[in-house]
């Protein structure tokens, strides 16, 4: 009999399955230690990953979309200032659908399918956008377009990099 089938015969199937991992790759001690290395470095490479994978904002401002009443409604706040990065999200706060529309922009601004923005239908619902190269320095002019006429308005105002932004 050779030394694998007494490993077998002795310690039975799994026995011999472990022993002949230890010999393989040393102690079990030597094995724990690799798998802790290991661990260690794939969490290292996974936290790498998650850093440079995940682009954050870097600023957000919320407007929400309220019902003051039933023939009064607004975005609050009503005037926000941005700067290059934002990113501007409109939370429908209540149960009247709203949108975003806007009416004005500057000259130079590229906000093709921005201009009209997704009705939120449900309480909770968002539409946001980031601040980006589609936009220009200057004031921009929106609304719902349902309750224009009852006041729901607002502005947006993007500054320079230097200027400091006001919420």
């Amino acid at each position: 009999m050779n030394t694998s089938q007494q490993t077998i015969g002795s310690l039975g199937t799994e026995g011999f399955r472990r022993t002949t991992v230890l010999n393989r790759y040393g102690s079990a001690g030597s094995i724990v230690r690799l798998f802790l290395i290991a661990v260690f470095l794939m969490s290292f490479l996974t936290v790498t990953d998650s850093a440079t994978a995940q682009s954050t904002p870097d600023n957000i401002i919320v407007v929400q979309m309220v019902d003051k009443s039933s023939t009064e409604w607004r975005f609050e706040p009503e005037n926000i200032t941005v700067r290059q990065g934002d990113v501007v999200r409109f939370v429908q706060a209540d149960v009247m659908p709203h949108n975003v529309e806007f009416k004005t922009v500057p000259k130079g601004a590229e906000l093709s399918e921005l201009l009209f923005g997704r009705f939120l239908m449900t309480k909770g619902e968002t539409y946001e956008f980031t601040i980006d190269e589609r936009f220009v320095v200057g004031t921009y002019e929106f609304v719902c377009t349902p309750h224009a006429a009852l006041g729901m308005k607002g502005s947006l105002t993007l500054v320079s990099e230097k200027t400091t932004p006001t919420k």
